[in-house]
């Protein structure tokens, strides 16, 4: 083979060598795990038989504290907290903690955010459902670096909790109660404005 053919050959070896390298290139972005503060959050999670598509990524934390990087999974991305509250289907809250510290005081600052954003009406409605969550969340015992805790709406079935991928307890009914707990996080009186602009991303 003469030098000529011999790099028209290396030439159109590369280009397919580029080419290739830039499609695996763009398909791994695509299905590698989004992150945040070092905690990632796969893209898509399987809840009910749906898929659901990452829509948003934020941190908890006061000053230099982190406490967790929660990821927010519905059935079609939005950046309209309204939707986010009403839209039908299962939906997922991830918590990656970040902060050793007793559940209790997760459940602790849930039992309050929920009465600041509900009136006491809806609250008397939710008030053995929301002491049966709660007692749930104590279970869990002591928080480590690392958990992961999943707070999923399950049609039919209700908020169902899961630690490090274990079921804890039952679910409890209602998507009224799923909605109050998604209020901390995305409704008018969220626990932190940045987490809450973090999860509205509309898909990250």
């Amino acid at each position: 083979m003469d030098s000529i053919s011999w790099r028209l050959r290396a030439m159109r070896q590369l280009a397919v060598a580029t080419l290739l390298t830039a499609l695996s290139g763009a398909w791994l972005g695509h299905a590698c795990a989004a992150t945040l503060d070092g905690q990632q959050f796969d893209d898509t999670a399987v809840l009910s038989d749906r898929t659901l598509r990452l829509n948003g990524l934020g941190l908890r934390g006061v000053a230099w504290v982190k406490a967790f990087v929660a990821g927010l999974y519905l059935p079609a991305p939005t950046r309209d907290s309204v939707q986010v509250l009403t839209m039908p289907g299962p939906k997922r809250l991830r918590l990656k903690i970040m902060l050793d510290a007793p559940s209790h005081e997760l459940t602790k600052s849930l039992t309050s955010r929920i009465a600041r954003n509900e009136t006491e009406a809806a609250q008397a409605q939710m008030e053995d459902r929301l002491t049966r969550l709660a007692a749930h969340l104590d279970s869990m015992g002591d928080l480590r670096v690392g958990d992961t805790i999943d707070i999923d709406f399950v049609p039919e079935r209700g908020t169902v909790l899961r630690l490090n991928e274990r079921f804890v307890g039952t679910p409890v009914v209602g998507d009224d109660l799923y909605r109050s707990v998604l209020k901390i996080f995305v409704g008018d009186k969220p626990v932190d404005k940045r987490l809450k602009e973090g999860l509205l991303g509309g898909g990250v």
